[in-house]
């Protein structure tokens, strides 16, 4: 077989999926203790060695995707016709992919965390504080990861005219099997794992939820119904395609969140949230370098960088693969200037905005005394605690049920998608019959995981997750190199063309 043309074989990525979850399920079966303590121990270890070369990796590619907005190549379109999406349901559906869920479990109890735990001494007001260190965590480092593995995806795909989203596609002439293989294989397990631990954490919100409507409290293992629930609503969408499933859903995303947050912000300190919001993006732009480097007197505790810092830039690189690919599948007609300014502003705008009147307000109400502080120490039920201190409620607590649901049920089936593309030697449009066994996999996986394990093993899931995200940093550097080397000879052929 020829190295230069061979692509991953999507028969053997399979079978090595499932040795892969065949042999953690055997460990969590014989060696749960075992499993756990090491997985926790080997992602300490990761994180206290590789924490630097993270952050440095953040803000590179920050500054990469702004560079590449910014230069006569920004205007290049990625492919032929008109964008397949409009405006509004591009954004939406690469929001709800990219970390819609976690703005729910986050939005009272991170800003509260760091309010009552501030990361350094500082002289800086409290609150806008704690909302710059959010909007730190939530902002335009994620994003950064997310678009430029879109960027280069797309690129490969819709410029150099790949015939399909593969891995094969972005190696160019580096395209060994073995590597295209291993690159497949990660993006799946990244993605799965991604998923699972996402699905785990969704349900016991909406377990939350239903304790909250029936004044109930509900056993662990109850936790499979929801699981189940949000799995078939999730394949059935993923079976309509992106069209027609899952933009319609991401569309319903918004659209909920959006009213959630209009009401949160009429009730709560209206002028305060505003300028709030502004102080706070004022402090978070100043100290964005400093901050992205631990550097001066940004500089924090080696122990806030680990279970914070460190952790989700590991967390959001190790999503990079399936969210690059789902955000490049539905970016065609675009301009590179476009994807940049919609994966690194747009949605870091609408959290630093979302952050602002959960955060303030729930501040707000702690410092009253309205609400004792550890009603938003869980970030299952923060947000319903939150809504439960302002009129209306139950109208409130309902919306906040349904956006845990269809959050989750978007990101699943853009998973589920994902999943697909990379089983069906990349094609735009997998076949449905592979949709629904990937459906059925991330369904029975983590009902199986919330079965045995509880939340240990949800834990042992994302800690597994974070060790997925060093390899896969590597071939994301040697993918960025490719991609500037192709789009800088493009560039001297347009000159010299010119």
């Amino acid at each position: 077989m020829n190295p230069i043309t061979a692509k991953s074989n999507p028969s053997i990525l399979l079978r090595l999926t499932a040795v892969v979850l065949s042999t953690f399920l055997i460990c969590v079966l014989f060696f749960n203790d075992y499993l756990i303590d090491n997985l926790n121990d080997g992602t300490d270890f990761v994180l206290s060695l590789f924490g630097g070369y993270y952050l440095f990796l953040g803000l590179s590619c920050v500054f990469l995707m702004l560079s590449v907005a910014l230069l006569p190549l920004g205007k290049i379109k990625l492919g032929k016709g008109k964008p397949e999406f409009g405006w509004l349901s591009w954004i939406a559906m690469l929001y709800s992919t990219g970390m819609g869920g976690g703005l729910i479990l986050r939005a009272v109890q991170e800003p509260v965390y760091y309010f009552q735990n501030p990361p350094r001494v500082s002289d800086l007001d409290p609150i806008n504080f704690s909302l710059q260190y959010t909007f730190f965590h939530w902002g335009f480092t994620p994003w950064a990861f997310y678009g430029l593995m879109a960027l280069i995806v797309a690129y490969n795909l819709y410029i150099k005219k790949g015939t399909a989203l593969s891995s094969s596609a972005l190696l160019g002439k580096w395209n060994y099997p073995w590597l295209a293989g291993f690159l497949d294989l990660l993006t799946v397990i990244c993605t799965l794992f991604g998923v699972v631990a996402g699905v785990g954490l969704g349900s016991r919100q909406l377990m939350e939820a239903v304790a909250y409507w029936t004044g109930s409290s509900f056993s662990q293992n109850a936790v499979i119904l929801p699981i189940f629930l949000v799995s078939a609503i999730a394949m059935v969408s993923a079976y309509f395609g992106v069209r027609k499933g899952i933009r319609l859903l991401s569309n319903l995303n918004i659209l909920g969140a959006t009213l959630l947050l209009l009401f949160a912000w009429i009730m709560g300190n209206t002028w305060g949230s505003v300028t709030h919001f502004f102080a706070a993006i004022k402090m978070y732009l100043i100290d964005f370098v400093t901050m992205s480097l631990n550097y001066g007197e940004s500089k924090v505790t080696p122990d806030f960088l680990k279970d914070w810092t460190y952790f989700y830039w590991a967390f959001w690189l190790s999503w990079a693969p399936f969210t690059g690919v789902f955000i490049a599948r539905i970016s065609k007609g675009r301009s590179i200037r476009e994807l940049v300014f919609a994966t690194l502003f747009i949605p870091a705008l609408g959290t630093f905005i979302w952050f602002s009147v959960f955060g303030l307000n729930g501040i707000e109400l702690i410092q009253s005394g309205q609400i004792a502080p550890e009603s938003f120490s869980s970030i299952y039920s923060s947000l319903f605690n939150y809504f439960s201190n302002f009129p209306f409620s139950l109208l409130s607590n309902l919306l906040v049920s349904l956006l845990i649901a269809t959050f989750l049920i978007t990101s699943i089936d853009s998973a589920i998608f994902v999943l697909s593309i990379f089983s069906d030697e990349g094609k735009e449009e997998p076949k449905k019959r592979i949709r629904f066994f990937w459906g059925i996999s991330i369904f029975l996986f983590t009902g199986i995981l919330v079965w045995l394990g509880k939340d240990e093993l949800l834990q042992a899931v994302s800690n597994l997750l974070i060790l997925c995200a060093l390899p896969f940093s590597f071939v994301f550097l040697f993918l960025i190199f490719q991609f500037f080397r192709r789009i800088v000879n493009l560039h001297v052929n347009e000159i010299k063309q010119d």
